[in-house]
């Protein structure tokens, strides 16, 4: 690896630089293997040569699958070749990954040699001929094939000394979303808005170095680009748990001495229904970031038990605004400071942005009520690919605003509490009908939340095919007794229509999870329909 120069800074120069200061600190943990910085500077390099030498121009690759070295090695290398990544999840339904292909015009596959043969043996022919390379950054082939490339090209070919400089507009990765309608966006994330969202967690967090991060996230879900250029640009070790791990990580988590943790909620929920967040059994953890989904208060009482020495922190914001946005420091038990929905605020926004709430007629809310959550900053990104009509919609400019900034439109309703804080109350379409009357399903599960017995509660509704609410179904990891729901129904009165308590509530095991770790609902929607049918 030799020196590198700087030059004008992009994000892609910022990462190279911490790379290349501690070249002998372990930066990448998977499985039983260890890579220094050097070696992942060395194979990302190798990776961007390969890219180069098939003629890459700015242009979209695809990175399938996830959790190997070929995937970091490979996201590093996309990006140091100046071109953009876009993550394919195999877990994705077929369709789905070939609409992503062709929607970003990809032509060049990056990933392990597993995961990308997996991919080419389910594609059909057509599909396949599309495809002009399949390049795996760490391991070689014993097998010839004109389309496939490893490590052995390298013997022909010179590898880069360094990432090529690209210019701060210029995309560094496009990340699917699903969207209402079902259809997949693709979120146009420049060089640019990363960088700035690097540079605001340099000032939020500074941890020592070889610091021990956990990757819990699937790489087409954005909070994983967190996991890996915050830990690679601050000079930690990336632990990146396997799907197995990811079940009950107690064990990788004490195993590796993990000192930075990120995941969703429902992650540790689970651990915390199973019973093993015991006092103190997570010492090492400094620093806790949830996001992804809002965050229960009981649930980060209970981790501030397991792991006592960590902050506890909700961090909130869309694809759209680059990863996350606001930030939300809870200070633990026993605060005097009560929320409106017994989830964490999502707190203030990061340096050099503004968050502001607007009415349905898109006017300034400059008091406590609630309205659309909408902000602006350098993380707002471009828009969405191939879909002006939707970013002009969703990215858009207010009468009231006189620097006639952009501003995004989140879709989720929030409002500011006594404290300042802003909190996060769901999406804006999550209003259902029943009865004649109109109420957010968030406020149904608030109002029964407060029995302890369903502090996890999650309410679906069942509509008809003209989608309608038939009526209201609630699920919970805990036990109920039939005395015990009537006395929940009996002294909910208060806070809540009759007509709006579930009209069953379920006992279930485990909550479905969607790909990127959420809870699922509308496989919750499913299984309630399976239930009622079943009986």
């Amino acid at each position: 690896m030799k020196d590198y120069v700087k030059k004008p800074l992009n994000a892609t120069s910022f990462i190279f630089d911490k790379l290349c200061q501690f070249p002998d600190l372990i930066g990448l943990r998977v499985g039983d293997e260890k890579f220094s910085y050097r070696q992942i500077v060395e194979y990302s390099l190798k990776t961007a040569s390969i890219l180069k030498h098939l003629g890459v121009k700015k242009e979209a690759v695809g990175l399938i699958g996830q959790r190997t070295a070929s995937s970091y090695f490979g996201i590093l290398g996309i990006i140091f070749s100046g071109c953009h990544y876009v993550p394919i999840n195999l877990k994705y339904n077929l369709d789905k990954q070939v609409k992503i292909i062709q929607d970003s015009n990809i032509r060049i596959l990056v990933g392990s040699r597993e995961d990308l043969e997996a991919f080419n043996a389910v594609l059909d022919q057509k599909s396949r001929e599309c495809i002009d390379a399949w390049v795996i950054p760490y391991g070689k082939m014993d097998f010839n094939n004109e389309k496939w490339f490893s490590e052995t090209l390298l013997d022909n070919i010179m590898v880069l000394d360094e990432p090529e400089q690209e210019h701060i507009s210029h995309l560094a990765y496009i990340m699917y979303t699903s969207g209402s309608t079902g259809h997949p966006k693709g979120v146009l994330v420049t060089q640019d808005n990363l960088l700035a969202w690097l540079k605001n967690m340099t000032i939020l967090y500074s941890m020592d170095k070889e610091f021990r991060a956990s990757q819990t996230y699937d790489l087409s879900f954005d909070l994983s680009v967190a996991d890996i250029f915050f830990t690679f640009s601050s000079y930690g070790t990336l632990c990146v748990l396997n799907e197995k791990e990811l079940l009950l990580p107690i064990d990788y988590i004490t195993k590796n001495k993990i000192e930075f943790w990120s995941s969703v909620p429902t992650l540790i929920n689970f651990m915390h229904k199973m019973g093993v967040l015991k006092p103190n059994i997570f010492p090492t953890i400094k620093k806790s970031i949830f996001c992804g989904e809002p965050m229960p208060r009981y649930l980060a009482d209970a981790w501030k038990i397991a792991a006592p020495n960590s902050t506890i922190e909700n961090l909130y914001g869309p694809t759209e605004a680059t990863i996350w946005i606001t930030r939300y420091v809870y200070e633990g038990l026993n605060v005097s400071e009560r929320f409106i929905n017994n989830n964490l605020p999502v707190g203030a926004p990061l340096q050099d942005h503004e968050v502001a709430l607007i009415d349905v007629d898109d006017n300034l809310i400059e008091d406590t009520s609630q309205g659309e959550i909408i902000y602006k900053g350098p993380q707002i990104t471009l828009g969405y690919l191939n879909d002006q009509e939707k970013t002009d919609l969703q990215f858009t400019k207010f009468k009231w605003d006189q620097k006639e900034s952009i501003w995004y439109k989140s879709g989720d309703i929030g409002f500011y509490n006594l404290n300042g804080s802003l909190e996060c109350l769901g999406r804006k379409d999550s209003q259902i009908k029943l009865g004649g009357r109109r109420i957010e399903i968030a406020e149904v599960e608030l109002s029964l939340r407060c029995f302890p017995l369903l502090e996890d509660l999650v309410v679906v509704p069942l509509r008809d095919k003209d989608n309608r609410v038939l009526e209201l179904i609630g699920f919970t990891m805990n036990s109920l007794s039939a005395e015990e729901l009537r006395v929940i129904r009996l002294n909910s009165q208060g806070d809540l229509e009759a007509i709006f308590f579930p009209k069953r509530i379920y006992t279930i095991e485990k909550f479905p999870v969607s790909i990127s770790g959420k809870l699922d609902r509308k496989k919750l929607v499913k299984i309630a329909k399976e239930f009622i049918s079943s009986v």
